[in-house]
Formats: C-alpha cells, structure tokens, sequence
C-alpha cells in the first residue's frame, strides 16, 4: 500500500486523541486511509518464546479501568489478571497501586516518555504543542490551541514526534520484532498497522451532524476506530506472524471521554463494552496461533480525566480579549498567531504560547534582538529575567487576583511557574513558583502552602522542565485551576475547544494511571517482583521501558 496513506491514517486518529475533532474534512481523510506498512527489513535478535502485548490505553484513569475489572462487565481484561488477593496483586499479575504520570499529562509527551523511559526535559518532547526555540519551529502533532490538523499529517509522514524525540525508544533499544498498532510513537519497530477504512462506512453523517456527543460506546466512531485498528493488526498476524512486541493503541477511550457529559463513567462504560472487546480479539488471534502461553501482558495509560464544563468560559482560548495570549500581548509583546504556517509579515513575534489542556508553556524572546516591528527575534538567546520574563509573570498575577483587565481570568489559574533562563546549549534551570513577590523553589513553597492534590509536583516539574530539552516547557508555565477538590464550575482549562473532560494537571485524576503487567499462566508474585527490581520504587509511566527491557533480559 501507500506508506504515505497509509500514515495518514493515525493523523486522524490523534486528532481525536484531545480534541475529538468533527469536520467533515476529518472524516474524508479516515475513510481514504488504512493498512499496514514495514518501517524497517525485519531482520532483528530474536528472542525464542518471549513474547509480550502492550496494551496503550489512552486517557484511562486508574479509578476508571479498575472499574472496569471489578465489574464483572470486562471478562476479557479482568481473564488475564486472574484473581485479586490485596496490595494489586492478582493471581497473574501485578498492578502497581500508585502509577503517576509525567507532567503535564497529555497524550504526546506522555507516550514519549512511556515509549522511551526517559521524561520530557530529557526525550526532547515536552507537549502535546510545543516551540523549538533554536529553529524556530512550532508543533501541534495533537492541535489544543489551535484547530488545524496539518502537524496530525506530518507527525506520520514525516516522522515529526520520531525526529523530536532525542533519545532511542524502547523498540530500539529492545532490537526485537515490534508491530505497533496506531501509536504516534513507532520509530525503531517493524511493522506499522492502521485502520481500514471500511470501518467508517455510514459514520460520516454522524459525525458532520455532531451525533459523535451523546452517542452509545458501541456505536461511537471511537469505538469504530479501536475496533478496526484491532482487525489490521490480526491481519498482519495473519500474514507475518506473531511478532516479540506487539503494540495495541486504543485512543478511542480518550476521545470518547471528552466528548461524554458524565465523562468518567462513560469512560468505563466504554472499557467494558469496547476496549474489553478488542483485547478480547486480540488475546484470541494468540490463542488460535497457540502463541498465548506465557505470553506477558501490560496494561498502560498515558493519563486520566478530570471533568469539564463544556462551554467558552471555561475554555480558555487564543483568539480575541480576555485570553492568555491578550495578556502577553499587553505586557509588550508581538505574540505568534495560534496557527501552524505563518506569513513572512508575522515573523516578529517576540512570544509564543503552546497549550496544554489544564497547562500552557510561555516561550519569550530576548526582545533587544528585535524590538521593531518586521524584526524577526533571535531565538536561541534566552529572555532577560528581569525586562521579559518577569512582566509577564507580574502580569497573569494581577490578572489572576483583580481580574484586571479581564475580569473573565480572575481564578482560573493555580499557579504560575518560571525560571531563570540560561545560555543556548546549556541545560534548563528548574521550575520555581511564583508568590506575588518573588520566585520560590517548589519544595519551599510546598513546604509552606502544602498541596497534596498536586502529587509529586517537584519531582515531576524537574522532570519537564530541568534537562538538556528543558526550554521546550517555555519560560514560563501556568497551571489553571482544577482537580477533583475544586467545583466543577470553577475548573478551567487552556484550550479552543469545550469539552465535558480534560487532563494535563498534577491532581490524581489525571496522574493516576493503570500499570499492570501479567502473564498467561504466570504468577502474580513473580510479575511484582520484576516490576519492583526494575522501578525500584515510586513507579512512573516512563518506568514501562525499563520493565519490558527486565522481561526481554535487554
């Protein structure tokens, strides 16, 4: 097939992931797409009688999917865990009770993290949007703060999140036979599976007259999506054999999430009636090829879900006054347009804003280097503290307490966090909050306002922020006000489309993820102890790479 089509195919789909997109132009390109394609001769070690399945759960909470197995209504997924005795141990498995994600939780940099065991500051990817500042180069693989899809096409065709990611993924450094079934994050497996398009047949008017809001799991394109996604890469199974690896992405979770008016419990809903399935299919292609015995089996999610308001109070946008990008642009700068491809004539923005969901980075120029309008800005000189990143700091402050001048801002943000910038090349400075006076470490200031809903925020903001990639988190980040301890009316969240959920804070609800491994005829005690000796403590999202790397003895 078309390796180009057939990438397309995944550009839609994560479209979807966070914004759960309807255009008409969206859905022509689902149907026209579909297939597998080869990344690369497979010609790899074997590894004799070890296999694995990693089943991608994107957006799953851990309340939800737990949910979901206790239920009895996920006989496929609650099958491979066995029996639960306590402390997340199961008859065949292990799920770590306290599984947290990075920050901020969103699809792309958590997937990039998960897939290569390293965190934002150090793999090179630092969002779902995100500005490289040495070239000057804005992307938006998963469009919050805008709504247009192109970096969704590229993302695949050519390899944008791949060449982002600075360090090797986990198919690299495993050397083994991968098939990855539509995650974004493919660079360094064998073979690429997408949707065919057979399965959208009849969805298009759904979706052109906004039936996707409201309708049942099963019937959800989302549902459509997992499901067809699970036929291609059986197909492949079918033709090439059982691979070492087998990646299986279901991103209709998230997507069917965001779009349901009770979002958590529709998310288990969703589970048990679909994702359920689709493992179920999965599990059985094993079984027919007598491929199934002692095969190991993790379960993982990128992030959680906090519910929304869905309407334009809420969602704070990036067009007109009253938005974060008015702010910026009142504190003396020439912000970049929330676009993608900019003409030469708006070149000289001096400020760039990248959403995040429930976070937004902030990158700021030195303005000397261009402080006349049609002067474009040196980018790889770092702000100067006190003339460029401090205003703004100073700015969203005032805004946040007075709501002057825009009273719609008043409370909708938590905390404002900033560094002191440092030389290109130079690795970035953690993050510090600011207290209405001055910046503070964050453990100083936890230490006097303490926030146990922000789980592991010093660890996790050093993790972002602090490392050789550091600078693609901004010079600035705000998180807005949220979590499972504020009202639901006075939550909001950094983006251009409403929605009934979104995610990307450090409250539990979006942190705590499900992360389970198993085995078909193993014991649960044995698959505790290889996750404990690979963690070695705290588990985190990127704590996947090593665990299968402890499975397959790389």
């Amino acid at each position: 097939m078309n390796r180009s089509i057939g990438r397309r195919a995944l550009a839609v789909i994560a479209a979807g992931l966070a914004l759960g997109l309807a255009s008409c132009n969206v859905m022509t390109k689902i149907m026209s797409t579909g297939g597998e394609q080869t990344l690369k001769p497979p010609v790899v070690a074997r590894v004799p009688g070890q296999r694995m399945i990693i089943f991608a759960l994107d957006g799953a909470g851990f309340n939800q999917f737990m949910a979901a197995v206790h239920s009895g209504k996920a006989p496929n997924i609650a099958g491979v865990l066995g029996a639960e005795a306590s402390g997340g141990l199961f008859a065949h498995a292990y799920s770590v009770p306290h599984a947290l994600t990075m920050l901020p939780s969103s699809t792309i940099a958590d997937w990039s993290a998960v897939m290569t065991g390293d965190p934002p500051a150090w793999d090179g990817v630092a969002g779902d949007e995100w500005f490289e500042r040495d070239k000057r180069e804005f992307h938006a693989p998963v469009p919050i703060s805008l709504e247009e899809t192109s970096d969704l096409d590229d993302a695949i065709v050519n390899d944008l999140v791949g060449k982002a990611i600075e360090v090797p993924t986990l198919y690299e450094l495993l050397g083994v036979d991968t098939n990855v079934s539509l995650l974004l994050i493919y660079r360094g497996a064998t073979l690429y599976t997408t949707v065919e398009p057979s399965a959208f047949t009849g969805l298009m008017a759904q979706l052109i007259e906004g039936k996707m809001v409201g309708e049942s799991a099963e019937k959800s394109l989302s549902a459509s999506i997992d499901l067809a996604s699970v036929r291609t890469l059986i197909s492949a199974i079918e033709q090439h054999g059982v691979p070492d690896l087998q990646v299986v992405y279901f991103p209709g979770i998230d997507s069917f999430t965001h779009m349901s008016k009770n979002p958590l419990e529709a998310q288990t809903d969703f589970i048990e009636r679909v994702s359920d399935v689709g493992v179920g299919q999965v599990l059985d292609e094993y079984r027919k090829k007598g491929a199934l015995d002692g095969t190991y089996i993790m379960f993982i999610a990128d992030h959680g879900h906090t519910p929304t308001i869905d309407d334009d109070a809420h969602a704070l946008g990036a067009e007109g006054s009253g938005t974060p990008f008015a702010v910026v642009n009142d504190a003396g700068f020439r912000v970049r347009k929330a676009k993608l491809a900019l003409t030469d004539s708006e070149q000289d923005y001096q400020a760039v804003l990248a959403y995040q969901g429930f976070m937004a980075y902030i990158y700021l120029a030195d303005r000397t280097t261009c402080a006349n309008r049609g002067e474009r800005c040196d980018w790889r000189k770092p702000p100067n503290f006190v003339e460029d990143v401090m205003p703004v700091v100073r700015a969203f402050y005032k805004v946040n307490r007075t709501g002057r001048p825009y009273p719609r801002l008043k409370g909708t943000i938590d905390l404002i966090f900033a560094r002191v910038p440092v030389a290109h090349g130079t690795n970035a400075a953690p993050f510090e909050i600011y207290d209405g006076r001055r910046l503070v470490p964050i453990r100083d200031y936890l230490a006097r306002h303490p926030r146990p809903d922000l789980i592991e925020l010093d660890r996790r903001m050093r993790w972002l922020g602090a490392g050789p990639y550091g600078n693609r988190a901004g010079d600035i980040v705000l998180l807005a006000r949220t979590g499972a301890g504020v009202p639901i009316e006075r939550r909001y969240y950094f983006a251009v489309t409403p929605h009934y959920s979104w995610h990307g804070s450090a409250d539990g609800l979006d942190s705590h993820i499900p992360f389970i491994l198993a085995q078909e005829g193993g014991k649960g005690e044995k698959m505790r102890a290889i996750v404990q000796k690979a963690t070695g403590g705290q588990v985190y999202e990127k704590d996947l790479t090593p665990v299968v790397r402890a499975v397959f003895g790389r």
